[in-house]
């Protein structure tokens, strides 16, 4: 694992593009510790810069950039490509000579060998890469099917700039950061910013899936070599095979993608939290291994956080060496306040916290972690696509005029009602509270069933954040996935229509950038098994009966794993990862909080409502208008992310 940079053009002679492709590698040293290393050619005005992390083929040899043998192609390249044993004996069998064991020269030779188009869709793995062509004076991008490996890329006053992250922009002199109305509205609705936004204009991510080309004009060009969309279209559900067939094919496809994921010159663990899909990956994991596999989890004295037993009582069962810590307060204090150096954009998913610090627990004893990211998404686990099964069943049952009526009726007025009917048959109030808010938003939804952005936006445990407190002058956000009319005529079921939404944009910019940062924050790699491309495609042909069902997700998951640990260990509540936040924020995190609460960052520019922001940290303090967590920790994260670096 690593991390990549690269500029072309500008002022400035070979060692001085050298020399500031070399200071933007550094900026990425936590993601490649081993190696910051700057190339320049001497003919073009193009730098690339790499930071490596060893991982495969731990030999200087391997190290970057890469060039072929006629100095033609140059390669800078982060992540690991899965099947690159079985690529070189392929080329080698037409005549090409390796000199590395690595999996950097595989990709090398095989574009080489095949051009980029061709090679890419033979590539197994997580990866995020540039090639020079010094020959046709071209530079192509490329980023990897599901966007587990991130790529920024922008041209600022004449130099086209890319980078792992953004960190390396900031220390070019071209590079003068403004931030994106849009792309600040949309963070503060999701907590993230989608792709191919980045928080700043002109600077984008490239899309996953897809290669950017860019020629000695700068002009871009972009081809889509992996398209989800197409592929789950051309892949409907079977509905011929039964449960335990499909669930005997999964585990044939899944046990060859997680040994796979198992090949490396390093140490490796994985993470556990004793949830279906960690768990899942252990057991095969554990099962293609000669040794007791290491897994890692935190815990917290707060039960309601605290997975630790679980993770302990899977990795027993399944004869894994297993390590855990439970967190120090005082240890998160300090974290809290680094999170905007390792998420240079801002990024609030509060579990992000819990993930760096597992993340530093794993690296203290081994260098590659397996991940269990993924099976949310693809097998329908997250408690919002049970709100989706809610409103289709009600959508199904209750008659279009009573439809219409609860949707105009008032959600306090529905939430008077659902009290006092809810206490004639003596149910306590607080659980009252929550059933009656319940049947309120319910019917809110079942009035706009239609409307695709609000049933996202406002589904219960959904991404959304800010939902009725406005604290930005300029709330237009862009059109996004959840936008496109197409999409929603072909997921006619909602929960699939949600399912491939958090594909294309909860995975790649919430979830998989949180599992990058803070595994690189500590130089640990972070590999995700269940989303390699062979087990996404395949989802896509299990019928949704087999993903949720009844109220519960991850029908089939839950079948596979029942044959390698007891019921009593599977069936149980989502837990989630995460952290009694909101008592940190109103207690020990108070101070830091409030010391971002000020006019000097409120104030900047035209982009927040002051008022409106320091209302929405009162309010959530004293616990009034029912704001979130979410919405809070969002405003600190950027206000946080401001200080730090000035914009």
């Amino acid at each position: 694992m690593c991390g990549i940079v690269g500029l072309w053009g500008g002022p400035g002679d070979k060692n001085e593009r050298q020399a500031l492709a070399a200071d933007m590698a550094k900026t990425l040293a936590h993601r490649g510790p081993d190696h910051q290393i700057a190339w320049a050619a001497d003919h073009e005005s193009i730098a690339l810069g790499h930071a490596r992390l060893s991982v495969i083929d731990l030999s200087t040899s391997a190290n970057q950039p890469f060039f072929s043998e006629d100095g033609r192609y140059a390669l800078v390249y982060n992540g690991e490509l899965y099947n690159y044993r079985s690529l070189r004996s392929e080329l080698r069998a037409q005549g090409r000579a390796f000199h590395t064991e690595s999996d950097t020269e595989v990709i090398a030779k095989a574009c080489e060998a095949w051009g980029v188009s061709r090679a890419v869709r033979r590539f197994t793995g997580m990866f995020a890469f540039a090639l020079w062509d010094s020959q046709e004076k071209r530079l192509t991008l490329a980023r990897d099917r599901l966007g587990i490996k991130p790529l920024y890329f922008g041209v600022a006053r004449g130099v086209f700039l890319f980078a792992s992250e953004l960190k390396p922009f900031f220390r070019h002199p071209a590079f003068v950061g403004r931030i994106s109305e849009q792309a600040l509205a949309a963070y503060f609705r999701y907590c993230y910013v989608p792709a191919p936004f980045s928080i700043f204009e002109g600077v984008h991510k490239l899309e996953p899936g897809w290669l950017l080309y860019v020629d000695a004009e700068q002009r871009l060009s972009r081809e889509q070599y992996w398209n989800a969309f197409a592929l789950a279209s051309a892949r409907p559900p079977s509905t011929t095979r039964s449960i335990g067939e499909f669930a005997d094919a999964f585990e044939r496809i899944a046990s060859t993608v997680v040994e796979e994921h198992l090949v490396a010159d390093v140490p490796l663990g994985a993470f556990l939290s004793g949830g279906i899909d960690s768990s899942l990956v252990v057991a095969l994991a554990q099962r293609a291994s000669t040794q007791p596999v290491r897994t890692f989890s935190i815990g917290f004295k707060d039960a309601r956080f605290d997975e630790a037993p679980y993770a302990k009582a899977v990795a027993a069962h399944l004869g894994c060496q297993h390590t855990e810590a439970y967190v120090d307060y005082s240890e998160t204090l300090g974290l809290v306040a680094e999170l905007s150096s390792f998420y240079d954009e801002p990024f609030a998913d509060s579990s992000q916290i819990p993930m760096l610090m597992l993340s530093r627990l794993t690296r203290r004893h081994v260098t590659v972690a397996l991940s269990g990211d993924g099976g949310d998404e693809l097998f329908a686990g997250y408690d919002r696509y049970y709100w989706m099964a809610r409103l289709q069943r009600a959508q199904s049952r209750i008659p279009a005029r009573m439809l219409r009526w609860l949707g105009g009726m008032p959600r306090e007025r529905i939430m008077r009602w659902g009290l006092r009917a809810l206490a004639t048959v003596g149910m306590k109030r607080s659980r009252a509270i929550v059933a009656s808010d319940s049947v309120a938003h319910l019917a809110r939804m079942l009035a706009r069933r239609d409307d695709y952005r609000y049933l996202y936006q406002t589904t219960p445990m959904s991404v959304a954040t800010l939902r009725d407190a406005p604290i930005l002058r300029c709330e237009a956000e862009p059109r996004l996935w959840l936008d496109d009319e197409q999409i929603h005529r072909r997921f006619t079921d909602r929960i699939e229509w949600m399912q491939f939404i958090d594909l294309m944009m909860y995975l790649p910019d919430d979830i998989l950038q949180k599992v990058d940062r803070a595994s690189m924050a500590a130089s640990l790699e972070a590999r995700v098994p269940l989303l390699d491309h062979r087990l996404v495609e395949f989802s896509w042909t299990v019928p949704r009966k087999l993903k949720f069902d009844h109220g519960v997700g991850k029908v089939l998951l839950r079948k596979v794993l029942s044959r390698y640990l007891p019921r009593s260990l599977i069936d149980r509540p989502k837990q989630g990862f995460s952290v009694p936040l909101a008592s940190w924020l109103t207690r020990d995190l108070r101070g830091w909080a409030e010391s971002l609460m000020v006019p000097e960052l409120l104030n900047r520019d035209d982009l927040l409502l002051p008022e409106r922001c320091r209302e929405l940290w009162r309010n959530f303090v004293t616990g009034q208008a029912g704001h979130t967590q979410s919405a809070a920790w969002a405003l600190l994260m950027f206000l946080d992310w401001r200080r730090r670096y000035g914009y």
